[in-house]
């Protein structure tokens, strides 16, 4: 059975309709930011559904170790159910792109990571955000008050001042959405240096794009990463958000990318309408 890993911070409405969609053919892993609108008995009824398991444990302020703390913890909550033979990292605003049946056969027996995973070496401009310590969890950077900023430009300014530079090794990078077999993610989420690894990347900005990519770095599972997270998105129409919230319009091109999920979408739009009803059959 496959699991869902869904973290959460919008709307409850949205949620619980793309959840109602996911259960009847998958389990469902969701974290809800405790910055939400969504309430404890929201939260309740949605854990209270038949395939789902609703959990809301972390304040997650942008770019914060605590989102890969989230995604960390449901991987373990979907790993003591037995009948979970593959996990699936996505949003709320993620949804297949291919009936639940097509799913299915594209992951029958299917032992690879399908995740992105770069070379840092070829990102230099990036190393700043393992380099520096960084203080998301303690600092939201997406708040644009005065206050916030000058912080977060003064800590970045002290540490460039007195060449403050941490040696973590970090040697691949890549988005967080993803799809792996049940072993993958078993030594993911508890091998012990994949933990000693957790712990340096508290300070970290944006961890989440790190971990799982340096997880398997080394392993036999390096071998079995595709370099393709299996998403479709679009990322080069700023004007449309980042990345784009997709609409009717995308759906021949999301049908030819050969990708089982697409992201953004939301819940209101014709195109999930179309993508909610091919998922049910």
């Amino acid at each position: 059975m496959h699991a869902m890993i869904i973290t959460a911070y919008q709307a409850y409405e949205p949620l619980r309709r793309m959840v109602e969609a996911l259960r009847q053919r998958t389990l469902c892993f969701i974290h809800i930011d405790a910055k939400s609108s969504i309430t404890a008995q929201q939260i309740a009824q949605l854990d209270a559904l038949e395939n789902v398991h609703a959990i809301c444990r972390y304040k997650i302020n942008w770019g914060s170790i605590y989102h890969l703390h989230a995604l960390l913890d449901l991987c373990r909550m979907a790993l003591e159910d037995a009948r979970v033979t593959h996990l699936h990292l996505i949003s709320a605003q993620d949804f297949p792109c291919v009936s639940a049946n097509d799913f299915e056969r594209f992951f029958e027996g299917d032992e690879r990571v399908h995740m992105q995973s770069l070379a840092t070496a070829d990102y230099p401009e990036l190393a700043h955000r393992y380099e520096h310590f960084h203080f998301m969890h303690l600092l939201n950077y997406r708040d644009m008050s005065e206050s916030t900023q000058n912080w977060v430009g003064r800590i970045d300014r002290w540490q460039d001042m007195l060449h403050i530079r941490r040696r973590l090794p970090i040697a691949r990078k890549g988005l967080v959405w993803m799809s792996m077999p049940r072993a993958a993610a078993q030594h993911a989420v508890n091998a012990r240096q994949n933990m000693r690894m957790l712990r340096k990347l508290r300070y970290t900005y944006i961890p989440e794009e790190f971990y799982f990519q340096n997880a398997f770095a080394g392993t036999a599972w390096e071998e079995k990463i595709t370099g393709c997270e299996l998403r479709f998105s679009v990322w080069d129409q700023p004007q449309r958000g980042m990345p784009a919230l997709l609409d009717a319009d995308d759906l021949a091109a999301i049908d030819q990318s050969g990708c089982v999920f697409c992201r953004k979408v939301n819940t209101d739009t014709g195109l999930y309408e179309i993508l909610e009803r091919r998922w049910l059959g």
